[in-house]
């Protein structure tokens, strides 16, 4: 379970978000809506550890976001959260199988066997598993973006962060990426929470959450 407690957030003079409280279940598919400049990817990028609140507290499956060490936040960052944005940021000259599989590499030289067997679940359940072998630049949009999905989820995340991820789709394929969504809450049990300005794009969820000038309405 997420838990967000009394969150605020200023730049200079500007209030961007303002005593923001919120529960997300676990198994949960969460939305949240808003105009441009309402708060919500600052929202977004304070759960995921991108950013610091002036005040309030976050709680993810027990653990106190403010009770971690500066030194601990990039492992916690790296193992609990997975992150999708608006653009894939897939690394080029790499094939889709090393960029899926580049979350590991970092810290390790090889994959397990488990490991392994968690990547071709990945990979078949997304349907991508033939394009592993192309370069991103042989992708279209779509594909692209299932692939980083897939790199999210390498490191089996306690949470998946999507900011804007329909933002560069078209219709289709935004709905596309949206229902694979609601597949991975319902096969791997995944805790997600989207950001979209896209309300068409909300009607599955579990909770669709409204920020307007930085207050949940």
């Amino acid at each position: 379970m997420l838990e967000l407690k009394n969150i605020s957030k200023s730049y200079g003079a500007q209030l961007i978000l303002n005593n923001i409280n919120l529960i997300v279940q676990a198994n949960q598919l969460v939305s949240i809506l808003g105009p441009s400049g309402s708060g919500k990817s600052t929202l977004l990028q304070i759960i995921g550890l991108l950013l610091k609140p002036d005040s309030g507290s976050i709680q993810l499956n027990g653990i106190n976001y403010n009770k971690l060490r500066e030194s601990d936040l990039a492992q916690f960052r790296n193992t609990q959260l997975g992150f999708v944005f608006q653009f894939h940021n897939l690394m080029g000259e790499f094939t889709c199988e090393e960029n899926v599989k580049m979350p590991l590499f970092i810290r390790e030289k090889s994959l397990s066997e488990e490991q392994e067997n968690h990547y071709q679940d990945i990979i078949k359940h997304l349907g991508v598993n033939h394009l592993m072998n192309k370069f991103p630049g042989q992708l279209s949009g779509g594909e692209q973006q299932r692939v980083a999905v897939a790199r999210a989820l390498m490191n089996k995340p306690a949470l998946l962060l999507a900011d804007e991820p329909t933002g560069n789709l078209d219709n289709k394929n935004a709905e596309s990426l949206y229902e694979m969504f609601l597949k991975l809450k319902q096969s791997f049990g995944q805790q997600i929470i989207m950001v979209t300005h896209n309300e068409a794009l909300t009607k599955q969820s579990d909770q669709v959450i409204y920020i307007n000038s930085g207050i949940i309405q």
